[in-house]
């Protein structure tokens, strides 16, 4: 009003109220007017004072009290709500946008935890806590902690707030209008605060489901009040629902509709130790999540058998959430998802959304249909508990290549596998009918009535539908399946895609659909069929913007309708249901995924040594995962054919001289090794320096001690004691070995030059490891006393290490806070508190506070957040004497002072009393590395044991989850990497993303950076480079908890800020002179994978791109800032606007377009006869990989020559390797992702990049390895090695496989990266395997396992040679097709995309053998392509289509360039082929 004021009489002194006029009549007149406004002026100015006091008394006094709740969650402030029914209090919800606006309210409400604001916004509150009273409560950034009310209001209302409930939320609503805003009309005196009762167990009130929740201290009482209000039903299933994070009113009625006893938990902890869980014999946990229940609740999940099921709350408006293509990610994602899978909670099925109330406000609530489908899901669970094993009806689904192609399986031979588990089954009691003999006739059985086509063996495919007995799905069952599992929307989107069912693939003459599988009783094995449409395989298996076509649906639909499945299993890593359309997480009823699968529990037979995309199962499938084992590994042994090389340089390094050093160049060129280090071999008189014969021995001793895996893995058969024995040595020689080593180092011990020459360090460190582990395999444990001995360390020092290593396993303090928040409030005490009747004014007046209960924590997690030095000593202080623990090291001391304690109380006198040790970075280090080599001498045994233990384990386990028990949770990875994977059958989790980089990832990644730096300017005259690439994988991200996002930030200059409790929400620059180097720019591709799992890493490195490219004042060169210049330069020159270029011109972080999971390029690279030269793959490649992801507000954008313009000035392309279990030729993804991005840089910059493997798989051995040199290493010890050979060759069909599929990606590289593959390595291919260099029978093997692999194989090579990228002799090539026609004549064609779909490579066959041979070769392959054939008078294997993602989304897809006449050409063919092909364009691949 005072401002008002003020405006009125500055406008008043601005008129001009005498006008000169002539006469004195005029003047008197004049004077008259003049008094009498004055008069009228003075009674205005006086109304005005009156009206402007009255309203500001109203505004003081009687007004409206605006209270607004920043970081809220809708459940808390829905109560809030619903409690407020005074008129005269206005209730708002805010957000950061808002801070502008912060003095419109009275009152503001922070919520602490979990409160992500910057600097920026923190001091914009702090601003406003001048002029507004703020109250921030349970903050966990003690920053964040921002409080501007009197100590006792704020008392009073963090009471209200601590005990909830209707009566105290009013009551605190009454206290700020009263007390704080100081009203005097209706604002009536509060209540005091009516303290939670410790209730055991509550149930809304039937009466009143918006009040305060029933509260009851016994089963007896509880169940009383259920038989009352008719909810008790004797012998129902039993659901125990605990969490907060949900409208438990509503889960609780839906349950009790569907006839299920709910107990509503209040105090889990409580409740379960005072054994009251064990009366009511639970069926299954309901836990609406937010974080982690604990240990303790895994034991007791194990005890009683149940599984633990976590429903989703989105945490926003339900309209919002579903126009969201992520679906959650964050913070909120990890404590709903991620923290509850830790626990072994399956099934994050969105139950829960937020809507507008009549406050104007969101409520959460639960959203009808998922509700019900989600009830649905857990009786399925549970009827699996109650059903007969032979009433159980299971499908079974497993992965196969298409035609006679192999059943695949991450490290599994497949088809002896699923036979075990037929048997297994039939042994539990199961109905399987009639088996087959053995697994060799249930392969043949697959073959014949369980393939996979693709859509060019229509012969093949026609012949199937008359002979493989399909079950036959009619329009009218396909339309009311559909009507039951689908959306309108979904089958609309089918229906415009493939026209009317069925479609044209697999439907037979009369308009059925013929769904492929076997039936034995009842079970059901189908094979996942191709789950889209084009000619892209990988994009099929690995994610499509379309829906999958009839078939796919059909198989699933028909598992659930037509067979009546009571279980789906999905057969070993991995399948494609997981990467069907559209949401990435927390899915909607328009997401495939979550759609086909339905409510039906679903288990998915998982490798450990892929942990990432078992996330992606498990969230986009609701999947509950059952782990299984890797192959074994065992060991190379090639040290005998190095022995030679090794005994040269060992003489070098004992006498140095050029003699010596021309002696092992002259073995290093013979082997081949110059080639594959890039050293040279022309000059055979100028000797090697002696960092090149460093890096000779350590190429040679990597040779020698590589681990190599052995045979694939059958399930439930163990490892032979051979298996076992190797597989022990590789977990744990290495462990003690670099763990010595580091406590050496730390010792100041180690011998100089151990660890650049790898002889040195395995003399001094591995043999010895190597012979210990020997000496203790079978031995059950060590003592204190050989641990000491054997690392040479005192007591005191090993139990340093355990304190540390106990201090860094307690729970992670932010879990640790919520556990307390939760204890927090209303515990009823032991005593009866004396009566104190004043009112809330008259102890408001006499400064009467609360006594606030400290809830207890262990000495570990108390002890782990002093370490982080992140908390207010005040606020340990008091946190530390409330614990237990420490009142009674008080007592102690005080006997002990008394002498009233034993001697060693005495002596333990001040460390009882004393701060917790501060342990330095030093001390750290030290403890890790000795816990390191404790765990693995004292392991040795143990792992023996289950590795022998874990096949036994994994049946059990599936038998136990599929008679709806709990399956435990368990970390994933190769057992090399992470011994803790053991033993297997167990649930995989993941990390916690908002944690990482982890402090120990940091470290170890400014060191890899520093090593890239290095390599790169050795190699390139001292000069760094301008610009790496980085790619992001989940599997990686998760077991080195973001190595490769901390080295994305160090080489930006860019490091993490973490909070109190160790979460990365910030970042800040390095200084450029603390970096002691440029800022080196980056572009990242991620996997979907990651990209699902680690949204907010993403967000992070985003981020840092734009604080380094903005970086002032640096000392050295800033290439970020160059690099961001020269993209904004190229945008504009591809006609982009200036503003929108400046823009993009930042952009780093890309991956698939459409939420696609890869590139989808591989079935492109391998169809050689579509392309002619790599840049049409690299335009591909491009268009796909062009999504960027690198904040919320544009993720998932894609912007023209965004992702050409951020790949320019790339020097290094960087993959991470993070698994024993896999190398660069072993893993297509590698070539694909790692090749693709070397590709396309090539053909943006005109230069081939350096390419280095990020190789982490030892953890206390990180380092960078070129490229090349990894294939070779892989190349020696896997194909070309006789032991690798021999034991792939004990295994069956998929054992074959994985020869073909090193071949192929051998092919890969070389398309990708031409360098890294040359000639000599065709030609050992050639020599060991047509030649059968090492006689080892290899074409009998393939004859007799899987001759599709050895046509593979040859098809491959030929093509190759066709390419020209191999130089293949006449003769060499007249070898390969005669091999390769004869295995086609006498076996009929596999057939895959290299033996039937490629028209120049099987005419370049046929020329280069005898015309009869041919002849009868192109009829056999005909047959297979027989209805396309007849279709089409030339081969559409002659027609070059470029493959997008999404065939319709126009918009993100770009035509083949236009500028080379060829392309055009190119472009009019496959136009012309969809004229042809018209028909086809319903089928899959």
């Amino acid at each position: 009003m005072k401002s008002q004021f003020l405006g009125i009489l500055q406008i008043l002194n601005k008129i001009d109220l005498c006008t000169p006029i002539k006469g004195m009549d005029m003047k008197k007149g004049l004077g008259k007017i003049r008094k009498i406004k004055k008069k009228h002026i003075f009674l205005a100015l006086l109304a005005v004072i009156v009206l402007g006091g009255l309203a500001k008394a109203y505004s003081a006094w009687v007004g409206t009290t605006r209270i607004a709740f920043l970081n809220y969650q809708a459940i808390a402030l829905g109560q809030i709500s619903h409690a407020n029914d005074n008129a005269m209090i206005k209730l708002s919800e805010i957000t950061t946008d808002d801070f502008d606006h912060l003095d419109d309210y009275d009152m503001i409400i922070v919520n602490g935890m979990g409160l992500r604001i910057d600097e920026n916004q923190r001091k914009l509150l702090e601003e406003a806590s001048y002029k507004v009273p703020i109250l921030t409560h349970a903050a966990t950034n003690p920053a964040n902690n921002i409080v501007s009310v009197d100590n006792f209001d704020a008392d009073y209302l963090m009471q209200y707030i601590e005990n909830g409930s209707k009566k105290n939320y009013h009551s605190m609503l009454a206290y700020i209008r009263k007390f704080i805003d100081g009203k005097k009309f209706m604002a009536p005196e509060p209540e005091r605060v009516n303290e939670r009762p410790d209730y055991l167990l509550t149930h809304f009130d039937p009466n009143d489901e918006k009040g305060d929740e029933l509260g009851f201290n016994s089963i007896r009482e509880y169940n009383a009040f259920l038989a009352k209000n008719g909810l008790y039903k004797e012998g129902a299933p039993t659901i125990m629902l605990t969490g907060f994070m949900g409208a438990a009113p509503d889960m609780e009625k839906a349950f009790e509709k569907k006839g299920f006893r709910v107990y509503r938990i209040n105090k889990l902890q409580s409740f379960i130790a005072g054994h009251h869980a064990d009366s009511i014999q639970a069926n299954a946990v309901v836990n609406m999540a937010h974080g982690r229940l604990g240990d303790y609740f895994v034991e007791f999940l194990k005890q009683k058998n149940i599984p633990l099921f976590s429903p989703l709350n989105i945490n926003r408006l339900t309209t919002d959430w579903e126009n969201d293509k992520q679906g959650m990610n964050g913070g909120f994602m990890s404590q709903s998802i991620v923290t509850p899978e830790i626990d072994g909670a399956i099934r994050p099925y969105v139950v829960f959304g937020q809507r507008i109330n009549k406050e104007g406000l969101q409520e959460v609530y639960g959203i009808p249909d998922r509700m019900e489908s989600f009830v649905e899901s857990v009786q399925g669970y549970v009827n699996l508990k109650k059903k007969k094993n032979s009433s159980k009806r299971i499908a079974i689904f497993y992965f196969k290549g298409p035609g006679q192609n192999a059943l695949t399986a991450s490290g599994m031979e497949v088809v002896p596998s699923l036979y075990n588990l037929l048997v297994r089954l039939k042994n539990e009691g199961y109905n399987v009918g009639k088996l087959p003999a053995n697994p060799q006739e249930l392969a043949k059985m697959i073959q014949a009535q369980g393939a996979v086509f693709g859509t060019y063996a229509e012969g093949a495919y026609t012949k199937f539908l008359q002979s493989g007995h399909p079950a036959l799905v009619t329009a009218q069952q396909f339309a009311g399946w559909t009507q039951k599992a689908l959306s309108k929307k979904m089958i609309k989107e089918m229906n415009q895609l493939y026209g009317s069912f069925p479609g044209k693939y697999m439907a037979t003459d009369d308009g059925k659909l013929a769904v492929a599988r076997l039936q034995f009783g009842n079970v059901a094995l189908l094979p996942q069929v191709m789950a889209g449409v084009g000619g892209d395989s990988f994009k099929i298996v690995h994610g499509t913007d379309q829906a999958p076509p009839y078939t796919y649906v059909a198989s699933y639909l028909w598992a659930r309708y037509g067979f009546s499945a009571d279980a789906l299993i999905h057969f070993g890593t991995h399948g494609s249901l997981e990467y069907t359309p559209r949401k990435q997480v927390a899915l909607d009823s328009n997401d495939w995924s979550d759609r086909l699968i339905g409510v039906v529990p679903h288990f998915y037979i998982y490798t450990i040594g892929n942990v990432g995309e078992a996330m992606i199962a498990k969230r986009r499938t609701y999947a509950q995962t059952q782990s299984y084992l890797t192959p074994p590994f065992r060991e190379s042994k090639l040290r005998q054919t190095y022995k030679q090389l090794s005994d040269a340089i060992q003489s070098y390094e004992k006498k140095a001289s050029a003699e010596q050093s021309l002696k092992v160049k002259a073995l290093t060129v013979k082997m081949g090794i110059a080639r594959e280090l890039g050293l040279d071999a022309k000059q055979m008189n100028k000797p090697y320096s002696a960092d090149e014969i460093a890096r000779v021995e350590n190429f040679a001793e990597e040779l020698a001690n590589e681990k190599i895996t052995g045979k694939l893995y059958t399930l439930g058969v163990p490892y032979d004691n051979d298996d076992v024995r190797t597989s022990v040595y590789a977990m744990a020689t290495d462990p003690i070995a670099y763990g010595m080593l580091a406590v050496d180092k730390l010792k100041g011990r180690a011998q100089e030059g151990v660890e650049k020459h790898k002889q040195l360090f395995d003399r001094l460190y591995l043999s010895k490891a190597r012979n210990t582990v020997t000496q203790l395999l079978g031995s059950a444990s060590v003592s204190d006393e050989y641990i000491c001995r054997y690392v040479g360390i005192t007591p005191a020092e090993l139990q340093m290490a355990r304190k540390v290593e106990a201090m860094q396993s307690a729970p992670d303090p932010i879990q640790m806070m919520m556990q307390m928040a939760d204890q927090m409030g209303g515990a009823k005490e032991a005593k009866p508190k004396k009566v104190d009747h004043r009112t809330v004014s008259e102890l408001r007046a006499a400064k009467v506070s609360h006594k606030k209960k400290i809830p207890q924590m262990s000495r570990e997690a108390f002890e782990k957040m002093e370490q982080t030095g992140r908390f207010p000593d005040k606020m340990m202080e008091a946190i530390k004497k409330g614990q237990k623990w420490y009142q009674d090291d008080l007592k102690k001391a005080k006997m002990a002072k008394a002498g009233k304690a034993s001697q060693e109380s005495s002596k333990d006198k001040g460390k009882m009393m004393s701060k917790a040790p501060k342990y330095t970075r030093q001390q750290i280090h030290l403890a890790q590395a000795i816990t390191t080599v404790e765990h693995a001498l004292q392991n040795v045994g143990k792992y023996s044991e289950a590795l022998r233990q874990s096949p036994i384990n994994e049946m059990s386990s599936l038998m136990n989850a599929l008679n709806g028990g709990f399956t435990a949770p368990s970390p994933g990875g190769d057992l090399i990497v992470n011994p803790n994977t053991l033993p297997t059958g167990r649930n995989l989790f993941s990390i916690n993303v908002e944690n990482t980089p982890s402090e120990d990832a940091w470290e170890k990644a400014k060191e890899l950076c520093d090593n890239t730096i290095k390599m790169y300017c050795e190699r390139h005259k001292g000069e760094y480079p301008r610009k790496v690439s980085y790619t992001l994988w989940s599997s990686e991200f998760i077991e080195t908890e973001g190595a490769t996002i901390a080295q994305i930030l160090y080489m930006l200059g860019v490091e993490p800020v973490r909070d109190a409790f160790g979460r990365v929400t910030d970042l800040r620059l390095i200084p450029s002179k603390q970096l002691g180097r440029p800022r080196i720019d980056v572009v990242v591709q991620t996997s979907g994978q990651l990209r699902d799992l680690a949204a907010s890493r993403l967000f992070l490195i985003n981020k840092a791109i734009e604080m380094a490219a903005n970086a002032k004042g640096d000392k050295y060169e800033n290439l970020v800032k160059a690099g961001v210049t020269e993209s904004e330069r190229v945008l504009v020159e591809k006609g982009m606007s200036p503003k929108e270029a400046r823009e993009v011109s930042m952009y780093r972080v890309f991956g698939g377009v459409n939420g696609n999971y890869g590139t989808g390029i591989q079935e492109m690279v391998t169809a050689g006869d579509r392309w002619d030269k790599e840049s049409q793959i690299a335009e591909v490649y491009l268009n796909n990989m062009g999504a960027f992801y690198g904040d919320e507000k544009n993720w998932e954008t894609v912007r023209k020559a965004a992702f050409e313009a951020a790949l320019t000035r790339t020097d290094v392309v960087v993959q991470p390797r993070q698994s024993n279990t896999w190398g660069a030729l072993s893993l297509d993804h590698v070539y694909e992702f790692m090749g693709g991005m070397n590709l396309a840089v090539r053909n943006v910059t005109g230069k081939d990049p350096d390419a280095y493997l990020a190789d982490y798989r030892n953890h206390s051995n990180m380092r960078m390895q070129e490229v090349k040199e990894a294939i070779g290493i892989e190349g020696r010890t896997t194909i070309f090695n006789p032991a690798y050979i021999k034991e792939k060759m004990k295994g069956g069909a998929s054992s074959a496989s994985t020869f073909a599929e090193i071949v192929t990606n051998t092919y890969g590289w070389n398309v990708m990266k031409p360098k890294a593959i040359d000639k000599e390595m065709w030609d050992e291919i050639y020599n060991v395997y047509v030649k059968d260099k090492y006689h080892l029978g290899t074409k009998e093997f393939f004859d007799k396992q899987n001759p599709a692999a050895l046509m593979e194989i040859t098809a491959v090579m030929m093509e190759s040679a066709r390419k020209g990228m191999w130089k293949a002799t006449p003769q060499q090539l007249k070898d390969i097709a005669k091999l390769h026609i004869e295995t086609v004549n006498k076996y009929k064609p596999s057939c895959s995309g290299f033996v039937c779909d490629n028209a120049k490579l099987r005419n370049y066959i046929a020329s280069k053998t005898d015309a009869a041979s041919a002849k009868e070769y192109q009829q056999n392959v005909e047959q297979i392509r027989d209805a396309e054939a007849a279709k089409n008078s030339s081969d559409k294997g002659m027609v070059m289509k470029k493959e997008t993602l999404n065939e319709d989304a126009q918009k993100t897809t770009t035509v083949v360039s236009g500028i080379v006449v060829g392309v055009i050409v190119i472009v009019a063919f496959v136009m012309l082929a969809i004229l042809i092909r018209r028909r086809r364009k319903n089928m899959v691949e």
